[in-house]
């Protein structure tokens, strides 16, 4: 059996995808992931194909602390197409320069006067071959990967949306910054697109144990729902009841609060008895019984004479107990049990964990707004 210890608050991350990716794409299948770093832990999402808009729609789990950041990394796989890519950025090698001929002088003295010509002729000087041009780097994908394949990276702050995504879904952008690779050899920085992030924020729940603590984003939204759900009234009205606590029948109001039949006093407005639906097994029209539509291995002669209540019905729970109704007319008959047959056997759970996170907005609700205001994020 779990011993519960000190409790910590969860944050669930869904990295949703790349959002307008400013990078070439090539036109062959590029393999891209995404790697989550806490410092603690590395996890890489599977490979997806990059594109402009790339989904990734994969989820991460991270214990909550005061310092919590991580960075979010893409990385691309270096394949035979972007390893051409990476060559095709590497410079030609430049022309070898030929030395210039050189002309033997001529000799002095008579020899040169009695030889030399009368008139001297210019030397032709060799015209110099035009100058290449300079070399053009191609704008392809390989210009913006580091050796390792990396194409961007995002730091998130947790400090900085932990009050936006406190036990409710959060959806947002990050920058991702990246480089590129320039003609003189040096990398530019640069913002390559955004990250989309989904977030949410389960504070600690000391007494619940793990395991029954909610284990995805998809858990922490459907837990919500339903409690939502066992929080609404969805009829009211007024029956006579026998059975339950009611020894004889008497003549209650009645509410339908989620998951359960609320009696309450005329006067006072109080909650005086709660009937649980999720127990209830099978709602029953005595109707039906009078005709001979009875539940299996049940006669007429089990009810002593109930069933022959007009505009009577009764709801069913294990060990073959029962609770009977009648109520006024016939047509608040009918809404009673399109109620009751929608309910019984379809009521959804409600799990601790997003009972104590309801009371605790309940809670958060009454108290006085503070002075002080978040800081503000810039929306993306």
């Amino acid at each position: 059996m779990e011993k519960p210890g000190k409790a910590h608050g969860k944050v669930f991350v869904r990295v949703v995808g790349v959002r307008g990716l400013k990078v070439p794409i090539p036109q062959q299948a590029t393999a891209l992931t995404c790697t989550l770093n806490n410092g603690i832990h590395f996890v890489t999402t599977p490979e997806t194909r990059l594109s402009k808009d790339s989904r990734i729609d994969q989820e991460f789990e991270l214990i909550e602390h005061n310092k919590l950041e991580f960075t979010l990394t893409l990385k691309v796989r270096r394949d035979a197409h972007i390893t051409a890519q990476s060559q095709a950025l590497v410079p030609p090698p430049a022309p070898r320069v030929q030395a210039p001929i050189s002309v033997p002088k001529s000799r002095g003295g008579m020899l040169s006067f009695f030889s030399s010509s009368p008139k001297k002729q210019p030397r032709a000087t060799p015209t110099p071959p035009p100058p290449d041009p300079p070399y053009k780097l191609p704008d392809n994908l390989a210009r913006y990967l580091k050796q390792d394949g990396t194409l961007a990276r995002a730091l998130i702050s947790f400090k900085d949306v932990a009050a936006r995504c406190d036990t409710r879904l959060f959806e947002t952008s990050y920058p991702l910054i990246g480089q590129r690779v320039e003609a003189s050899g040096g990398p530019t920085t640069m913002e390559l697109g955004e990250i989309v992030l989904q977030m949410f924020r389960l504070p600690p729940l000391p007494g619940v144990l793990s395991n029954q603590l909610p284990q995805s984003l998809e858990d922490c939204h459907r837990g919500l729902r339903h409690v939502a759900w066992h929080k609404v009234t969805y009829f009211e009205g007024t029956l006579t009841q026998h059975g339950g606590d009611c020894m004889t029948w008497r003549r209650r109001r009645l509410r339908v609060i989620g998951a359960n039949l609320v009696a309450f006093n005329d006067v006072t407005k109080k909650a005086t008895a709660t009937i649980n639906l999720k127990k209830a097994i099978a709602v029953e029209d005595n109707q039906d019984t009078r005709t001979g539509a009875l539940s299996p291995g049940r006669s007429v002669g089990d009810y002593d004479g109930m069933f022959a209540v007009e505009r009577s019905f009764r709801l069913i729970f294990p060990g073959n107990q029962e609770i009977f109704f009648f109520a006024d007319t016939d047509d608040e008959k009918a809404k009673w049990l399109d109620v009751f047959r929608a309910l019984v056997g379809h009521i959804p759970p409600n799990p601790l964990w997003a009972e104590l996170i309801w009371q605790r907005q309940q809670e958060m609700a009454k108290q006085p707004p503070t002075q002080m205001s978040s800081p503000k994020i810039s929306p993306r």
